[in-house]
């Protein structure tokens, strides 16, 4: 059971990460960079045989159970954090996000993304 969440969460991980490839909207790109982010971290967690369920507890839980990431629990939340409730409500809610505020989320979604794919190694 744990493996094949740990698949699913792997596999959807990577497929929106493609699709944020795919489209030239900022808008869409960091919904589809908060949803990879979501999979990847649970990925992690279904590693740890756990699961955080919604996007809106993960940066908590991080904080709260950081087994799940190890010494990277910290930062990996605060990216997170960042992606889910300011990139989206730049991007995705109000139309309000600059350049400045898309390189952000851009990074926040790649160090989630490898560090979550070097646990997951």
């Amino acid at each position: 059971m744990r493996m094949s969440r740990l698949k699913t969460h792997l596999n959807r991980a990577r497929e929106f990460k493609r699709a944020a490839e795919l489209v030239d909207y900022p808008d869409a790109k960091v919904q589809m960079w908060c949803v990879s982010a979501h999979h990847f971290i649970e990925a992690c967690a279904a590693k740890k045989r756990q699961h955080i369920h919604k996007p809106e507890r993960v940066a908590d839980e991080l904080n709260r159970n950081p087994a799940i990431l190890g010494s990277d629990s910290g930062r990996i939340a605060k990216a997170f954090r960042y992606l889910d409730r300011e990139a989206r409500a730049k991007f995705v809610d109000s139309d309000s996000g600059t350049k400045a505020d898309l390189e952000r989320a851009r990074k926040s979604f790649e160090l989630v993304e490898s560090t979550c794919e070097a646990i997951l190694q």
